[in-house]
């Protein structure tokens, strides 16, 4: 019995040595830090700002179901119902796509590959060359970051000789007209103390010639040039949204009304030879691009759905459509909010 109690203490003594002293290479640490675990990268952006990804989608008249489909699997209810039944009495629909869903979105926007029936000789020659790019269904992007309360505006359409529409409000309606119209979209945004973002849209028109006008800048009277602008305050709209959703600005079937000229098939444009301010495109290797529309290459957007190839003296060619290529259809405009920063601590 005597033996048995020896051994018991003989066996305590031993683990309690484990537990207080040195055990293999390894040294036991008294209120050793908690380890940090996966550190993320600090955010390069200025506090209570936002990142987000603008783009200009354009359809062919083949993904009609395609897109109905597409929009039908969007949130309409982040729009107010009053917000939603005016914008669709005036041909927009307005809706949000979550990450989770983008996959609709980027097989919606897959590039069109021309089928061999749709060639003629030339172009079978060409493609059978590699030298046939597909008609890619983006016609520019931009990567924008703003402080809070900042705006910018998106360019939707290219300049046209002249524009009329109508917006109804209610049983009332008010017509108006403009020489030089372009459309555009002004976007404001406001970070929340929740991580989400606050973005305001106010359709406008911008017409006319490009002339010196008197501004207020930082409080201060400055003369600048630019266009008249009519906003379109009826038509304003408020979406709030997480970094990673979408939001989705496309025409409804009113295509009579302002969707029309907002989203319609591609207007001709009255203006050659200013330089279009969605031809910015993203750099080669901006890392965000295939995150954003993995299909998409942005060096190689067209505006026409003609195809533009190069002989062997590298010559550009435009080769038109013929019959049975897809037709334009309509656009629609994406927006995701890519980040938020929080306020400065003061």
């Amino acid at each position: 019995m005597e033996l048995r109690k020896l051994n018991r203490i003989s066996m305590l003594s031993i683990l309690l040595s484990a537990a207080l002293f040195p055990v293999g290479c390894r040294n036991l640490k008294v209120n050793e830090p908690p380890s940090p675990g996966l550190v993320l990268p600090k955010s390069q952006m200025e506090s209570d700002s936002v990142a987000v990804r603008v783009a200009i989608a354009e359809l062919d008249d083949q993904q009609q179901t395609q897109f109905q489909s597409f929009i039908e699997s969007t949130d309409f209810q982040k729009i107010p119902v009053q917000t939603r039944r005016r914008l669709d009495e005036n041909g927009f629909r307005v809706s949000v796509v979550s990450s989770v869903n983008s996959f609709r979105l980027q097989r919606l926007l897959a590039p069109l590959v021309l089928k061999p029936e749709w060639l003629n000789q030339q172009e079978l020659e060409l493609s059978e060359a590699g030298k046939l790019e597909p008609i890619y269904r983006i016609s520019g992007q931009r990567h924008v970051e703003k402080k809070r309360g900042e705006s910018f505006t998106i360019e939707v359409t290219p300049q046209q000789p002249s524009a009329t529409w109508q917006i109804h409000v209610g049983e009332r309606t008010f017509a108006d007209r403009a020489r030089l119209a372009q459309c555009y979209l002004r976007v404001t945004s406001w970070p929340q103390p929740d991580g989400s973002v606050n973005l305001q849209f106010i359709p406008e028109i911008h017409h006319g010639l490009s002339l010196s006008r008197v501004g207020v800048s930082e409080q201060n009277l400055s003369v600048e040039q630019r266009r008249e602008v009519k906003e379109l305050r009826a038509l304003t709209f408020d979406v709030s949204i997480q970094p990673g959703e979408t939001v989705v600005i496309a025409p409804t079937s009113k295509l009579e009304r302002m969707g029309k000229l907002f989203f319609g098939a591609n207007p001709d444009s009255g203006d050659t030879e200013r330089p279009s301010e969605q031809a910015a495109s993203l750099l080669k290797d901006d890392p965000l691009l295939e995150d954003f529309f993995p299909m998409i290459n942005e060096l190689d957007s067209s505006e026409d759905p003609s195809v533009l190839v190069q002989d062997d003296q590298l010559k550009d060619i435009e080769l038109s459509t013929i019959d049975g290529r897809p037709k334009p259809w309509q656009r629609f405009l994406l927006v995701r909010v890519l980040e938020v920063t929080e306020p400065a601590v003061r």
